[in-house]
């Protein structure tokens, strides 16, 4: 399919249905056609600009065609994964929020890679926190029943798409690859918290994630305290552009820090440290409720922000501040400690522990 498109996609510039970009993600991840033709491609595409239907069409065939971890939701099921590629490289944000939300409840399918944009990924942190990143879907499923969290491991879990990475790398620019990680988590999701690269992909984002059968979602991207873009999270040095989804309408907003009860912070108090080991540190530092410091204090305040967002799109809470306020009361009752220790023991199971 891909090499029938090729020319008509450089000379027209014209956007492909949604069933021939399936067609074309599947003759990618097969490697049904050579390496020139699909990094020729991706830039085409990049060029011209990826549309709602193609990106939708490529998101379905690469979760198609991955491990599925066939957990049933009690309610909202969601992944809490960004793009990645940001220009503010913040400490690892995400682990945290989403170890937090799910202490309070939310059902999280999280789909991860090593790092991106960070110094260090949510595979790298959750790992040398001692969690499992490589558990079969069957143990997945087992941890989600029992403590509302489960890892994929995108490697793992979409062995297919190895024809295209060293493609990929060789290209060394974003193609569409870069926003179909969070889109694809092989799992039973109904819902999602989505950070993105580009504020102007929100409302594309937020559309393809409707078509992707996305009952509640956030899909969001955060300014610094120019007004620059900076982040794949909710910010806590600027506004936050966020469209969310509540069953098929789509509402575009700002939020600030000031939508939490909190204020502003000094940007470099929640920069990535260097270290591994320091991303571990500080983590640890969050789920034990430690405010030693101004920087100990909005690190706290910026995990407990996303958790709040994402104990919104599971409906735990009925307000970000709300979600906000209950974020900090599950780290100062341990029970998100507590969970981290959940996730850490669930995620080791062996298949034989299950029987």
């Amino acid at each position: 399919m891909i090499e029938e498109i090729f020319d008509s996609l450089l000379d027209e510039q014209r956007d492909l249905t949604e069933e021939e970009a399936s067609k074309c993600m599947e003759d990618m991840i097969l490697g049904n056609c050579n390496d020139n033709i699909i990094a020729g491609f991706l830039i085409a595409l990049r060029i011209k600009g990826e549309s709602i239907p193609e990106i939708t069409g490529f998101a379905k065939t690469m979760a198609s065609y991955g491990r599925h971890v066939d957990y049933v939701p009690k309610g909202y099921l969601l992944d809490v994964c960004g793009t990645g590629g940001d220009n503010f490289k913040t400490f690892n944000v995400s682990t945290a929020a989403s170890i937090i939300a799910a202490a309070g409840g939310a059902e999280i399918s999280k789909h991860g890679n090593r790092s991106v944009s960070s110094k260090c990924g949510g595979a790298d942190v959750l790992e040398a926190l001692g969690v499992n990143i490589m558990p079969d879907p069957e143990v997945n499923s087992y941890s989600l029943e029992h403590c509302n969290y489960g890892f994929l491991f995108a490697p793992k879990y979409h062995p297919a798409t190895k024809n295209v990475m060293g493609i990929r790398k060789s290209l060394g620019t974003r193609t569409v690859f870069n926003l179909l990680g969070p889109l694809t988590c092989p799992s039973n999701l109904n819902a999602q918290f989505t950070g993105i690269y580009d504020p102007d992909l929100i409302e594309d984002i937020a559309e393809v994630l409707v078509n992707l059968g996305r009952k509640r979602a956030m899909v969001l991207h955060g300014f610094d305290n120019e007004g620059n873009p900076a982040m794949d999270e909710i910010s806590i040095i600027g506004k936050t552009k966020v469209a969310f989804i509540n069953h098929g309408k789509i509402r575009v907003d700002y939020i600030s820090p000031e939508t939490f009860g909190c204020n502003s912070v000094n940007p470099d108090y929640i920069r990535a440290p260097e270290s591994k080991d320091d991303h571990v540190k500080i983590i640890k530092n969050i789920l034990v409720n430690k405010q030693d410091t101004d920087k100990d204090k909005a690190r706290l305040d910026l995990a407990c922000m996303n958790s709040a967002g994402i104990l919104y799109v599971a409906n735990k809470v009925k307000s970000l501040d709300e979600g906000f306020n209950y974020s900090k009361e599950l780290i100062k009752d341990n029970s998100a400690y507590d969970e981290l220790d959940k996730i850490k023991y669930y995620s080791n199971l062996s298949l034989d522990d299950l029987n």
